[in-house]
């Protein structure tokens, strides 16, 4: 089965999240991501859509290089495991620099609802290991 660079098949999917689960325990299992956050970040970005009115689908205008978003795991001063995401931006496809800040203004999205707080239990990517 073939697969585009977006996705992966089902059965590496399920493996690769076993794997993660089962060598780390006590870390989150996901995250569910707002999109409005993603969107967010993308303007920051100055990236570029257009709609596919056959679709109804949104399709990336490229530009020079392959944008990119980074996400940094981290815990809050309550405990609770997060996942922080920023834009890049690149002038030479290779090393690509966080977006921190726009205007003074933090850049740093904050993606608070880790799994197990919030999990989809009946997910194929989902594993309940004790």
């Amino acid at each position: 089965m073939s697969t585009t660079p977006l996705t992966r098949t089902l059965k590496e999917g399920t493996d690769w999240t076993e794997n993660w689960q089962k060598n780390h325990k006590t870390l989150p299992k996901a995250f569910r991501i707002p999109v409005d956050d993603l969107v967010a970040c993308f303007n920051e970005m100055n990236l570029k859509f257009s709609l596919d009115t056959s679709t109804n689908k949104l399709t990336l205008i490229p530009g020079t290089f392959n944008p990119s978003l980074r996400g940094y795991l981290a815990t809050d001063d309550k405990g609770e495991d997060m996942l922080l995401v920023v834009g890049t931006s690149t002038t030479d496809g290779k090393n690509y620099k966080d977006i921190t800040s726009v205007g003074g203004n933090s850049a740093i999205y904050d993606f608070t609802t880790p799994c197990p707080s919030d999990c989809d239990k009946g997910s194929i990517l989902y594993h309940d290991i004790k």
